[in-house]
């Protein structure tokens, strides 16, 4: 691993993975000092990365699988569980119950450090040791085949969650009942196919709308109610491609639509949308501000689906985060935190982890939770303080070892870097970094970053057909459907529909899905623009902009002064 100065000046470095080069600036190098861990009064400094952002979040979202799940035996009870690491690892697994009880201690898994090795090469066989629990979850009901999930009822597949209901294949979203194939939604009801909505209801095919009824395949829509086809309007009735329309000829364009195949539907809708205006970057109530999908943000910089975040920069699918860098899907009450992968709910001056709850002062975890001023632990679930590789000392004796495993860091190369992706438990192609940085085997295993090859098993059913050929109508679906599996109309891999499904796509008179569940995730997914910024002029007033739509795309794409001037 590549050295680094601990005095290093601003300006441009070389990734130490990628072609590409990125600025270290003044204030990046101000926040490094301030989040500096200070132990027994002295401050160890962290230096300026040696990756990219884009790298980093590549190296932070390889250690998070969230849909790759397989069932299991719990290796300390015995009774069926769901795990999320393949079969064959060296660390026991571990049902939720059995992982949060007090039946095993993490503790008997310490060991000394050994300043003859690399620190990341004794975390990793800590890692393959410690028991893992299979699903990471808190406070659910009826939710067993579910991962990072919390105060849940009757869900399935809906990772990154919490506050849900009754909802299927939902990605990073809370307070919500009765929803299906959607991503990042807030308080919806009965709302299927569509991301980052807010309060919307009986809906379908929704991107970025708000405070949205009775509509479907709209974009940047606020306040509509029976609207089709939308795009950039705000508080409307019975409208048709942004056109309004008497409430009788507004049902024909319904019925019209429903002899067409949801395909033919979003393509329409798509080629439709690309005629209106689009807003440079999608925020609303934020302050001095950069990315997509942001609310009530003030200087979060380069930014991407964040809520009530502050004075930040690299945030990804973020809340309650302020005067923090390069954290991922971390929640409530943050502060001073760096280079953190999961979790969240009180982290103060924690760097370099994953999957964190309340353990301030600490570093390099990974699974802890309540687990302040420690060093390279795994799997603590419980109050815990000044341990180091799981092995617990005084406070004395802590702020005495750590500062020299910091100085041994440094002569490796490993202090101010998150963890390799080459130690990461999960496969890389199980990841969050597959969906973000796409890779072939090949190109993955040529790092030596883990991988591991795929095989669908066709399920025990009495029928297998092609999606093609699947009735168009949902009237026409019989409740035989859930003795069957489907072969994916994309990827020809098998699925099949649960009861909870099926009810949910007769409420909303929705045809059953095509696609595999992954490959409905990965168009959901392809919809956004990408989590990237480029220079751009505002077709309108000609200002320079910075934009998620690159320039050689085709849409007209307005500065926020221009478009909110044109939809309002």
């Amino acid at each position: 691993m590549q050295k680094t100065s601990l005095h290093q000046d601003s300006g441009r470095q070389a990734c130490a993975q990628c072609p590409e080069s990125f600025e270290i600036t003044d204030g990046d190098l101000a926040f490094y000092e301030k989040v500096s861990p200070v132990i027994g009064g002295k401050k160890y400094p962290i230096p300026p990365p040696t990756l990219c952002p884009d790298c980093r979040l590549q190296r932070r979202l390889s250690v998070r699988n969230e849909r790759h799940l397989s069932r299991h035996r719990c290796d300390l009870c015995g009774k069926p569980c769901i795990s999320s690491f393949p079969a064959g690892n060296t660390f026991p697994v571990y049902c939720t119950a059995c992982w949060w009880s007090d039946h095993w201690d993490p503790k008997d898994y310490g060991r000394d450090f050994d300043f003859s090795r690399p620190f990341f090469e004794q975390f990793q066989e800590l890692l393959r040791n410690v028991p893992k629990a299979g699903a990471l979850q808190m406070n659910n009901e009826n939710c067993e085949f579910n991962h990072l999930l919390a105060f849940s009822r009757n869900s399935y597949l809906c990772p990154g969650s919490y506050f849900i209901e009754d909802c299927i294949y939902v990605r990073k979203s809370q307070y919500c009942r009765d929803c299906v194939n959607s991503n990042e939604l807030n308080r919806c009801e009965t709302i299927a196919d569509s991301t980052n909505c807010d309060n919307c209801s009986s809906s379908h095919h929704l991107i970025n709308c708000r405070n949205c009824h009775s509509s479907s395949y709209m974009n940047d829509c606020t306040g509509l109610t029976n609207c089709f086809m939308c795009s950039g309007m705000v508080q409307k009735q019975y409208h048709y491609k942004n056109q309004p329309l008497a409430k009788e000829a507004y049902g024909e364009v319904l019925a019209d639509a429903a002899r067409k195949s949801p395909e033919e539907l979003l393509r329409t809708y798509q080629d439709f949308s690309r005629t209106v205006p689009k807003r440079a970057q999608i925020q609303l109530n934020c302050e001095h501000s950069t990315g997509d999908y942001l609310y009530n943000c003030k200087n979060a910089l380069h930014c991407s689906d964040c809520f009530n975040c502050e004075d930040s920069m690299y945030l990804l699918e973020c809340e309650g985060v302020k005067d923090s860098m390069d954290l991922s899907m971390h929640d409530k009450d943050i502060e001073l935190c760096y280079e953190i992968c999961s979790g969240g709910e009180k982290s103060y001056l924690t760097a370099f982890c994953y999957c964190t709850i309340a353990s301030p002062r600490s570093l390099y975890l990974s699974s802890c939770f309540y687990q302040p001023d420690s060093f390279g632990c795994d799997g603590f679930h419980g109050h815990g303080q000044y341990c180091i590789l799981n092995k617990q000392y005084t406070k004395e004796a802590y702020e005495e070892l750590v500062p020299r495993i910091i100085e041994h860091m440094q002569t490796h190369g490993e202090w101010g870097e998150f963890f390799p992706i080459s130690i990461s438990p999960n496969a890389y192609n199980q990841t969050v970094a597959q969906d973000e940085f796409p890779l072939t085997e090949a190109e993955a295993k040529a790092r030596g970053w883990p991988w591991r090859g795929e095989k669908d098993e066709m399920p025990k059913v009495s029928k297998v057909i092609p999606a093609e050929k699947l009735p168009s109508s949902i009237d026409d679906i019989p409740d035989d459907i859930l003795n069957w599996a489907i072969e994916c109309e994309a990827t020809k891999r098998p699925f099949r529909i649960i009861k909870q499904e099926l009810d949910l796509y007769r409420t909303m008179r929705l045809p059953i899905p095509r696609f595999h569940p992954d490959e409905r995730h990965r168009r959901m997914m392809a919809l956004r623009n990408p989590r990237k910024l480029w220079q751009r002029k505002c077709h309108k007033c000609g200002k320079e902009m910075q934009t998620t739509y690159q320039p050689s795309r085709p849409e007209v794409v307005y500065c926020e002064t221009c478009y909110l001037a044109e939809v309002y």
